[in-house]
C-alpha cells in the first residue's frame, strides 16, 4: 500500500524522463513504469517529450495510468531539457542516439556539469544480427520470441507478454536504486544503460541454459521446452479455472474433490510416469460438471490454489487489490479512474532508536559489504537475491539439510541462485536457533518468500529481525501481499498469469487463454522485490532506520498490466491482440509472406504509411492514418489491414523486408526457431558475450554451463561483477557458522545431529 506523502521514503529526489522519440507503444512498461515506481515511492518525477506527440501512441491510453503523478514539459529545446537535467538527482533517458547523444544529452555531458546526476540510458537494441528500434514487436521478432510459444493457428505469433517493457523497466529501476545507494555512501553520481533486448532476457533466465554433461532430463528442458500440463479447465458457465496442487497434499486433496482414482506412487512418481499428463487431460470432463463458482469454492475449502481466468484490468474490481493498495481510485479531469498501485509496500521497521543505520561499504562497488540472508525458495525470491548478489552483495542462501525444493527443478536453481552461499540448516530445529538469530543479527537484508504466517512460527519475522537487528532492510516477497483477505492464498506463476489477465492477453480477442511456459510472473515477481530491497536500502541511508518491505506476485502481474485502467466503471485497454493472434494493427503486427515466412512491420507516423502506400498496387491503401485497430479510424485500420495482408501474400517474406527498409520503413523477418534455436540464438551470439549477456562457467555436476548471466551494466567503477558459479547444497556451512563465531566443537555438533550440512568435497 503507497505510505502517506509524510513517511514517503523518496520525498524530495527529483527524476527527469526523457522520452524524446519513443513512445508508450514502442517502449511499452519500459518508458513509463521506471518513473511511476520512483513517484510513487515520494520522487517529483518530470516527464520531457517532443512538442509533437508521437502519432503512434495517438490511441494507446496506457500513459495516462503510466505517467500519472509526473510534471510533463513538451519542447524540442535542447537548452531547456538540459536545464532541468542540471539539477536532478536521476535521469532516465529513451531515443535514438541522433536525439540523445547528439544534442548532448549523453551521461559524459551531464555528469560534467552535474557529476551527482544519476543516470540511465535505454539505447536501441543491438546484438550480432545489427540494431533494433525501440519497439518491443521489432525487438522480440528479430530475437525469435515470437517462435516459442505455440499459438492458435501455425508460424509465429505475436507473444503479447510485455516482456521486454517490463524486463527493461525493472533493469533500469534495479540499476537506479544500486547507484542512489552508493552515491548516498560516496556523494558520486554514475551510470547505467540497457536496452529492450535486455529487457526480454531479463524475464528468460528459467529458460536460456546449456550445459556440458546434465543429465538429459534437464539439458531436454533447455532444448525442447516444458511439458509439464497446465491445468487450465472450462466449467460448466463455461467460464474458465487455473488450477495448482503444488504444494504439500494438495494433489491428494484434488483428486478426492474430483473424485478421480487415488494415486497409489504420489505427486512426484506420476508426473515421471506420464500418469499426471493422463489424469490432467482426464480431468477435463470432470471440471465440466459444475460452474466455476463452485470449483474454486470446493478447491479452496480443501486448500488447493485455484484462481478464475480473467481478462486485463478485471482484478482491479477485487476488493482485495484495493485494501492492499493495488487499485487506486483517482480523479482525472472529472472522471473517476482505478489504476494499479505500487506492488511496494514499505515503512520503518520497528521503533526508532536513535541510532543511525550503518553507511555500508564506502567503495565504488555498488552493494559491497552489504549482506544479504535468502530464507527464500521457487523463483521469485531467490531470483530477487540472485539479483543482489549481481550487484555485489554477499548472499547467504539458507535451505533445508537436503536441499531446496526446487533444487529438482535445475531450470529454477541456475536462473535464481548463482553467486550465493549456501548454508543447509534446518532452520525449525532448537539447536539451530543460535544460528538463526545470530544471522538475522549481522544481516543488511533479510528476505524472505513464505506464506502469511509461516516466518512467524520460524522465528525469522519482522518483530523479530526488529528486535534483534533494527536497522535491517526486512522483505517479504508475498503472494498475494501481506494483508488483505487473500493474504493467507497460496500462488504461483500460472495462477498469476491467470488472475491478472495474462493469459487471456496472450491468447488473443476470443480465443481460449494462452500460458507462458517461461514463468514470467515469477521472474517479475523476483525484479520486483529486488526493488523493494534496494529501495529499502536507500531509505535506510536517507533515514537512519531499517525498513520493512513486502512486495507481491499479484502486484508484479498487475504491473505488466498497469497500463489497463478503469474509468468511471469501464474498463480502458487500449491496443488488443487480435483473433489470428498478429498485433495491434495493420501498422503494429506480424505479416505473412507468399513463402509461409512471416515479418514484423511497424509504421510508426504519417510519412512513413505514404512510404507504404507507395509499396501497395493500385493505391489502395487508406489514406488516412490509422495504424491501430480500436480507436478513432477502427474502420480505416480494418480495411488496411486487409489490403497488406493481400498485398504481402503475393511475395516471399524476406523480399517485402527488402522492399520495406529500402522505403525507410520499420521491419524485421521472423526466423523460424524452435527452443533450441532460440537458446542458440542467445547464447552464441558474439555481441552478446562481449556485453555480458552470457556467461560460461564451471559447474560441479553440469560441467561448463551458459546461461544468461548479469544484465546490469553500470558505472563509472562499479565492481568487479559477481562470482559466476551455482552453490551446491550446503557448499558453504562451515564457513559461514566460522564467521559467525562458531567454535569448531559447536560446528560439528550441529553436523553430527544433521541440523547443519556441510557439502563434502570431491
Amino acid at each position: 500500500m503507497i505510505a502517506p506523502v509524510s513517511r514517503l521514503p523518496f520525498a524530495g529526489l527529483s527524476v527527469v524522463e526523457v522520452a524524446v522519440g519513443a513512445g508508450d507503444l514502442g517502449l511499452g512498461a519500459a518508458g513509463g513504469v521506471p518513473g511511476m515506481l520512483l513517484a510513487d515511492l515520494g520522487a517529483d518525477v518530470v516527464r520531457v517529450v517532443g512538442a509533437e506527440p508521437v502519432p503512434i501512441d495517438r490511441d494507446v491510453p496506457w500513459g495516462r495510468a503510466w505517467h500519472r503523478d509526473k510534471r510533463l514539459v513538451a519542447t524540442d529545446d535542447r537548452d531547456e531539457v538540459f536545464a532541468l537535467l542540471r539539477y536532478a538527482d536521476v535521469a532516465l533517458v529513451y531515443g535514438p542516439e541522433a536525439l540523445v547523444e547528439a544534442r548532448g544529452l549523453g551521461y559524459r555531458d551531464l555528469c560534467a556539469a552535474n557529476p551527482s546526476l544519476v543516470y540511465a540510458r535505454c539505447r536501441p537494441s543491438r546484438t550480432a544480427a545489427g540494431t533494433v528500434e525501440d519497439y518491443g514487436l521489432l525487438v522480440e521478432a528479430n530475437a525469435g520470441l515470437c517462435t516459442q510459444l505455440a499459438g492458435h493457428r501455425p508460424g509465429p505469433i505475436f507473444v503479447d507478454v510485455r516482456a521486454s517493457g517490463i524486463g527493461t523497466a525493472s533493469l533500469l529501476v534495479v540499476s537506479v536504486l544500486a547507484l542512489l545507494g552508493r552515491r548516498a555512501r560516496t556523494g558520486a553520481g554514475g551510470w547505467a544503460e540497457t536496452s529492450l533486448y535486455d529487457g526480454m532476457l531479463a524475464t528468460l533466465g528459467c529458460m536460456i541454459g546449456r550445459s556440458e554433461r546434465a543429465a538429459p532430463e534437464i539439458e531436454g528442458y533447455w532444448e525442447k521446452g516444458s511439458t509439464f500440463p497446465n491445468f487450465l479447465y472450462r466449467c460448466a458457465d463455461g467460464e474458465l479455472i487455473q488450477v495448482w496442487f503444488g504444494g504439500k497434499g494438495m494433489y491428494r486433496s484434488l483428486i478426492e474433490v474430483l473424485g478421480d482414482e487415488p494415486s497409489a506412487q504420489g505427486y512426484y512418481t506420476d508426473q515421471m510416469t506420464g500418469k499426471l499428463g493422463e489424469r490432467a487431460a482426464r480431468w477435463t470432463s470432470f471440471f465440466a460438471t459444475e460452474p466455476r463458482d463452485v470449483w474454486i469454492r470446493r478447491l479452496r475449502e480443501v486448500g488447493v490454489a485455484c484462481e478464475p481466468v480473467l481478462g486485463p484490468g478485471e482484478a482491479l474490481a477485487d476488493p482485495h487489490l484495493a485494501e492492499i493498495g493495488l487499485a487506486v481510485p483517482r480523479a482525472d479531469a472529472g472522471h473517476r479512474d482505478v489504476v494499479v498501485g505500487s506492488p511496494i509496500s514499505m515503512r520503518p521497521l520497528g521503533p526508532r532508536d536513535g541510532t543511525a543505520a550503518p553507511p555500508g561499504a564506502a567503495s565504488g562497488d555498488l552493494l559491497a559489504g552489504v549482506r544479504v540472508v535468502d530464507f527464500s525458495a521457487f523463483v521469485a525470491g531467490p531470483l530477487a537475491a540472485e539479483v543482489l548478489a549481481d550487484l555485489g552483495a554477499d548472499v547467504i542462501k539458507i535451505e533445508p539439510p537436503e536441499g531446496e525444493a526446487m533444487r529438482a527443478a535445475a531450470y529454477a536453481v541456475a536462473a535464481c541462485q548463482r553467486g550465493k552461499r549456501s548454508l543447509a540448516l534446518d532452520i525449525g530445529a532448537p539447536a539451530a536457533r543460535p544460528v538463526v538469530e545470530r544471522l538475522l543479527a549481522g544481516a543488511d537484508v533479510v528476505l524472505h518468500n513464505f506464506r502469511v504466517g509461516v516466518a512467524e512460527r520460524l522465528g525469522i519475522d519482522e518483530e523479530t529481525v526488529a528486535r534483534l537487528n533494527p536497522d535491517a532492510v526486512y522483505c517479504h516477497a508475498s503472494a498475494f501481499g501481506a494483508t488483505g483477505p487473500r493474504a493467507a492464498l497460496p500462488a504461483n506463476d500460472a495462477l498469476m498469469q491467470a488472475v491478472t489477465g495474462f493469459e487471456r492477453a496472450v491468447g488473443g480477442a476470443g480465443n481460449d487463454p494462452l500460458a507462458a511456459t517461461w514463468i514470467p510472473l515469477d521472474m517479475a515477481g523476483g525484479w520486483v522485490a529486488a526493488v523493494g530491497v534496494l529501495a529499502g536500502l536507500y531509505a535506510r541511508s536517507a533515514g537512519g532506520r531499517g525498513q520493512h518491505v513486502v512486495t507481491s506476485l499479484l502486484g508484479s502481474g498487475m504491473l505488466l498490466q498497469s497500463g489497463v485502467f478503469e474509468r468511471d466503471g469501464e474498463l480502458v485497454r487500449g491496443p488488443e491482440l487480435d483473433a489470428r493472434q498478429t498485433g495491434y494493427g495493420p501498422g503494429y503486427r506480424l505479416y505473412e509472406g507468399g513463402d509461409g515466412r512471416w515479418f514484423a512491420l511497424v509504421v510508426p507516423d504519417e510519412p512513413a504509411w505514404r512510404r507504404l502506400a507507395a509499396l501497395v498496387p493500385d493505391g489502395s491503401l487508406p489514406e488516412v492514418y490509422a495504424p491501430l485497430r480500436g480507436g478513432a479510424a477502427d474502420d480505416a485500420a480494418r480495411r488496411a489491414e486487409a489490403v497488406l495482408e493481400t498485398a504481402f501474400a503475393a511475395g516471399p517474406a524476406a523480399g517485402w523486408v527488402g522492399r520495406l527498409r529500402g522505403a525507410g520503413l520499420l521491419a524485421e523477418l521472423v526466423e523460424p526457431l524452435d527452443r533450441d534455436g532460440f537458446r542458440r540464438a542467445v547464447l552464441d551470439d558474439p555481441v552478446n558475450r562481449v556485453l555480458g549477456r552470457v556467461v560460461s562457467y564451471e559447474t560441479a555436476d553440469w560441467g561448463r554451463f551458459e546461461q544468461i548471466g548479469p544484465l546490469l551494466r553500470c558505472g563509472p567503477a562499479a565492481g568487479g561483477g559477481p562470482r559466476l558459479m551455482l552453490p551446491g547444497v550446503g557448499e558453504h556451512s562451515v564457513e559461514i557458522l566460522t564467521e559467525l563465531g562458531f567454535g569448531r566443537e559447536e560446528i560439528d555438533a550441529l553436523l553430527a545431529a544433521q541440523v547443519a550440512r556441510q557439502m563434502k568435497s570431491d
